[in-house]
Parts: structure tokens; sequence; C-alpha cells
């Protein structure tokens, strides 16, 4: 029988156009993170995951542009393993908004070694300068056997 062990949400921006930050180009960045409690949790673990971010783009955008939203097990962009990603390439045809979702689960998740709390951070990246507007959040759910 599935065991929920834990849920939690990390809420940056609750609504569109309610913030206004600059995301620099070629710069991973941390957008939501979530610590989620395993007390209890026996056999296989698994994570499930939801999240959602905005940027507006430059009026013109190079034909190679990508933006893309991903989830790591942990906190570090350059160090901590990636669980899963969506890219959203970008043309000159494209609408200057973009709202990026992704779903991802992880599965058979190690147990922590130090206490029993899994890490997860919403990381957003785009390879153009653009600016960050809101909404942003991001949503987990532990589960065992």
């Amino acid at each position: 029988m599935v065991k929920t062990l834990d849920a939690r949400t990390s809420q940056n921006a609750s609504y569109g156009q309610s913030i206004s930050i600059t995301l620099l180009a070629d710069t991973p960045t941390a957008i939501g993170q979530v610590g989620l409690n395993i007390t209890g949790a026996s056999g296989i673990l698994r994570v499930i995951f939801n999240g959602i971010a905005t940027l507006a783009l430059p009026a013109e955008v190079p034909p190679d542009t990508v933006i893309a939203l991903g989830v790591l097990r942990g906190t570090s962009p350059t160090t901590d393993p990636v669980v899963g990603y969506a890219l959203f390439p970008v043309s000159s045809f494209d609408t200057n908004v973009r709202v990026l979702n992704i779903t991802v689960t992880d599965y058979e998740v190690p147990y922590p070694v130090a206490n029993d709390e899994l890490v997860y951070s919403l990381i957003v990246y785009s390879s153009v300068e653009c600016t960050r507007i809101g909404p942003e959040s991001m949503n987990a759910v532990a589960y065992s056997d």
C-alpha cells in the first residue's frame, strides 16, 4: 500500500505580473525550493512535482534562443542531479511572454544519509537575458511503499 509521506509548496510569486526580476543569460537560477520530510518511509521512495514560471523575453530574440525549467534533487544547479527538465525553444514568431510548465517524477530516490529530509529545487534558465514576471510555484509530494 502506498504511503503519502509529505507534500509541500514553494510559492515565490502567486500571480502573473506580480514580480519583475532580471534573469541573466546562461545563468541557471533557483526560483523555488522544498524540503520533504520522509520520516517513516520504507521501500521505494518516489516524489512527484509540478511547477510553473513565466518569463518576459526581449522583443527580438536570436534564432537559437532556448529557455528551460528543471527540477534538481538538492540546491546547486552545478553539482546536484537534475531529476527532469523541459526545454522550450523560442522563435521570432512567438510572443514575448512565455509560460513554462513542468511535471516530473523522481523514482527510486536514494534515502538521505544525514536526516529524513529530501530537498528539491525548481530552476529556470534562458540563453538570453529576460525578466521573471510570475507566477512562480512548485509543488512536491513524497510517497513510499
